[in-house]
């Protein structure tokens, strides 16, 4: 029995080591046939590369050659811009950059015009049906003179003091798409017949002009240049029909001057 036992115990560790063995040829077929697909794979992304390669020279052989995104913008060859029509054109009381309020509600009593295209419709008036039921109105504009052709990534906003940041973070007109979004209060609706004009053009009183003078300079709308580094005080702004001139010190304004304007100039 003893002789039986041992021999069985032989066959066993035979069959043990031989399970072994095989177990360890299975585990470098299974590595073996990996590395294969891993450089079966790269292979072909090689010969996937070159293909696209050649093609796009083909193509770049063929093509007239490339322009600039600004080159394509400003000669209307691009396929990417999106025409826009202007339905209209705003008319306010601030003709010039200077001394236009960076915020509504520093001149409250400010007032502006618009005017649509007749080009648009054929009866610009009935597309304004219904909208004397509204208080207010959402306005998007152009900055048609700001040169929205040209833009930074970092900007210098006048109430940082020279800092710069990012320009998505501030609102700087000068931006890619030179596009602006205000909320306005809907004074009134009139047609082209009606001829009604204040002794302003937009201002109905001397009272809202006086108004409005103070919001403009209560701002202090000079640069940061005016502010720390120029040696003259006196700023010019037009409100209206008419030309401010005014005085800035330490800690007050005061206006020297107010005189008609000598040859108004529409913002359009």
């Amino acid at each position: 029995m003893a002789s039986t036992s041992d021999c069985c115990g032989e066959r066993v560790d035979k069959l043990k080591q031989q399970v072994f063995v095989m177990r360890k040829e299975i585990k470098n077929l299974r590595q073996m046939l990996n590395n294969a697909t891993r450089a079966h794979r790269k292979h072909m992304l090689s010969i996937e590369s070159a293909v696209s390669k050649v093609g796009a020279w083909e193509q770049k052989k063929s093509q007239p050659p490339p322009t600039s995104p600004q080159t394509a913008l400003e000669h209307g060859n691009d396929s990417r811009k999106i025409q826009t029509l202007p339905i209209g054109y705003i008319h306010s009381c601030f003709t010039e950059k200077n001394g236009t309020p960076r915020q509504p509600t520093i001149c409250g009593s400010s007032r502006a015009e618009l005017q649509l295209e007749q080009s648009v419709f054929n009866n610009p008036e009935h597309a304004l049906v219904g909208l004397e039921q509204f208080s207010h109105i959402w306005v998007i504009f152009l900055f048609h003179k700001n040169g929205h052709l040209s833009h930074k990534a970092k900007v210098k906003p006048p109430r940082l003091n020279g800092k710069r940041v990012g320009l998505y973070s501030t609102r700087s007109p000068h931006r890619p798409n030179a596009l602006g979004l205000t909320l306005a209060k809907l004074d009134k609706i009139v047609g082209p017949s009606d001829s009604e004009r204040p002794r302003f053009r937009f201002l109905r009183s001397s009272d809202e002009a006086a108004a409005a003078i103070r919001g403009v300079l209560s701002a202090d709308p000079r640069s940061v240049y005016r502010r720390t580094r120029c040696k003259d005080k006196l700023f010019f702004f037009t409100l209206d029909t008419a030309d401010i001139t005014c005085w800035f010190g330490p800690g007050f304004a005061e206006v020297l001057q107010i005189q008609p304007v000598q040859c108004p100039v529409d913002s359009k």
